[in-house]
């Protein structure tokens, strides 16, 4: 056995990934996505492991101008470790899986060439993965819910291309953090939140996402996510066959005062006709902070609280600045 390496993803890679369930001792779920996913992912370089013509692995990284993202490490349901189980340390695959990452350290050198991931702080085998090939938890990400049951729309919400202004603004606000790359938002759109007389106050990304959820955060997530759905309001908040919710990113608070944030949240679930977004941040970002201060986040923050995950890195990299997070890459 050994990974052949591509620059592009496999068609049968589709199969292997939606049957991935993602978390283990934490929430536990499966992108409904996947297809439209994978034909999204940018500059892949995909390393494949067959058996018998079989796919049983794979680790595919996305090569951007800083280093490498690495976007899917996915194993066959028969080869995957259970609850704390670690892979035999002498195993061919765990060589394999080695030589992988000799390989794409001695094809990107020096020091801007690194190697990242984000992982749930709760994941026993990304941890495994992390300690083992390298990894280094360098810094750490909230993921935080807001949701509204009844969400109050906003006749001032439009929506409007990324460029101009609304580029120029987005690259004021985040083009110092770091892993910083525009692919995902340029040529894009915003919902922008606007005062009487036109002037922005806040604006965002948003991407719209289907999970099935097999557990919720938290010891008592898997009972939650049991009787959540037959919950009088509350299953509006949480659908675990097919959970539909929001992911902003490049959001920016032209206007300075955060409650236009959470006002522009509220209004683009009730144009968008859902209940839930998730929003994942650096713990250092500044605008985040802000909002933990004074956001009220709804009743899903207080079920579940908020959900860490862990930013790991393989090689010499050291994120003074908050990272950058693109909702693709969390989703």
């Amino acid at each position: 056995m050994k990974f052949e390496q591509a620059e592009h993803i496999h068609s049968d890679l589709v199969a292997l990934f939606e049957q991935t369930v993602l978390g283990t001792n934490g929430a536990k779920y499966k992108h409904l996505d996947v297809a439209q996913s994978v034909a999204h992912t940018d500059n892949p370089l995909s390393f494949s492991l067959r058996r018998r013509a079989q796919l049983i692995a794979n680790i595919t990284f996305c090569k951007r101008p800083f280093g490498l993202y690495l976007r899917y490490f996915a194993f066959d349901k028969r080869f995957q470790s259970k609850g704390k189980a670690r892979m035999n340390p002498k195993s061919q695959i765990k060589q394999e899986i080695e030589n992988v990452f000799k390989d794409i350290t001695a094809r990107y050198p020096g020091s801007q060439a690194y190697c990242y991931a984000y992982i749930d702080a709760k994941n026993v085998r990304s941890k495994w993965m992390s300690e083992t090939f390298g990894f280094q938890t360098k810094a750490y990400l909230n993921t935080q819910t807001f949701s509204r049951i009844f969400p109050k729309a906003a006749a001032n919400l439009r929506k409007e291309k990324i460029e101009g202004q609304v580029f120029q603004t987005i690259e004021s606000h985040y083009s110092h953090y770091s892993a910083y790359f525009s692919h995902f938002f340029e040529n894009g759109t915003v919902y922008t939140l606007c005062d009487d007389k036109g002037e922005r106050l806040a604006f965002a990304q948003f991407h719209q996402v289907r999970w099935e959820i097999q557990r919720l955060p938290g010891k008592l997530g898997g009972l939650q996510v049991k009787l959540l759905p037959y919950i009088p309001f509350l299953r509006q908040l949480i659908q675990p066959k097919e959970h539909t919710f929001l992911v902003p990113d490049v959001v920016c608070n032209p206007s300075g005062n955060i409650a236009d944030v959470s006002r522009l949240f509220e209004a683009v679930l009730a144009q968008e006709k859902l209940h839930t977004m998730l929003w994942w941040n650096d713990t250092r970002d500044l605008l985040y902070q802000k909002a933990q201060q004074t956001f009220k986040w709804g009743l899903l923050h207080q079920i579940i609280g908020v959900a860490k995950v862990d930013v790991v890195v393989r090689g010499d990299f050291e994120p003074k600045e908050p990272v950058f997070i693109a909702a693709f890459d969390m989703v």
